[in-house]
Order: structure tokens, then sequence, then C-alpha cells
């Protein structure tokens, strides 16, 4: 098996980035300090609202740290999110048994199953991003979720009094 855990300083120095998906999402806070920028302008009650957008998303955008969680490469992919910061995860695509984008209320998740077993689950943040390139790359390997089940109600059942 050629995935491994290993030290950022030893990936391969030939590594092609194809894509990468980060914490802060860039093009959200611009978006949103347009938006407030707008209701500044518009100088009516919203006004107040914009400065607390505009300084909201000022915060996040200049202040708040800003880290890469994966990278995607033709033949492997990278994870980051590890609890030491000098480590990650190197996954080969032919090594990726099944995957699965799960969504949650607080996040979403990332969840692989490799070819020896072990799986892996990841947060996720940007689905637009990741399952395009698993897509591609892990094609067939997609566990689908299934339906739940609807209980059929019988006549016996409603009738018991």
């Amino acid at each position: 098996m050629k995935s491994k855990v290993l030290k950022i300083r030893n990936l391969p120095a030939e590594m092609q980035v194809l894509n990468e998906v980060k914490v802060k999402p860039i093009g959200s806070l611009l978006a949103l300090m347009l938006v407030s920028g707008v209701f500044i302008i518009s100088g009516s009650t919203i006004a107040i609202m914009g400065v607390v957008l505009l300084a909201i998303s000022s915060y996040a955008l200049l202040v708040m740290p800003d880290r890469i969680l994966m990278q995607f490469a033709d033949e492997f992919l990278v994870l980051y999110n590890r609890k030491n910061r000098d480590e990650c995860m190197l996954i080969y695509w032919d090594e990726i048994l099944l995957w699965q984008y799960q969504k949650h209320n607080n996040e979403d998740q990332l969840w692989l199953q490799l070819t020896d077993g072990q799986t892996e689950t990841i947060e996720c943040f940007n689905r637009n991003k990741i399952v395009p390139y698993f897509k591609i790359y892990a094609k067939g390997k997609e566990r689908q979720l299934k339906p739940a089940r609807r209980r059929r109600s019988t006549a016996s059942s409603r009738q018991k009094i």
C-alpha cells in the first residue's frame, strides 16, 4: 500500500497541484463585504447592519488564519487536517475503495475507505470543489446512501383499539 501518513516536507517535489481546498471561503467573504458596502452606501437604517457585516467579514478575511485542508493531484490526494500540523495523509486514487460525501447540520464530511480497510473522515466545507475530483479520479467508487424505508401501515395496526 502506497498511501501513508508523512511529514509535509517529505511530499513529492514534482507534485503538480490541480486544486486545493482551504479553510477560509475567500469568495464568500468578499461577496459579503460587497453587500455590506451596498448597505452602507444606501444610507438607510440598514447601513448599521452593513457596518456590522463589514466588520465581521473584514475580521474573518484579514485576521483569522487560513490553511490548506486538501490538495488534488493526478495520482493522489493530500489531506492536511491532522492533529500534528507537520503531517499529512497521502492517498493514491487507485487505493480508494469507497468514498462518500456526507451532509450534516453543523459540518459536512468526506468519508474514505482504503483498500487495506482503513477509513478516513475529513471535515469539508465545499462540496462543489471536492466531489468533481472524486467523480473523475475515483470513478464508480462512490458509496450511495440507501433511501429510508417507509413503514407500511396496515389495516390491522390501525384498527387496534
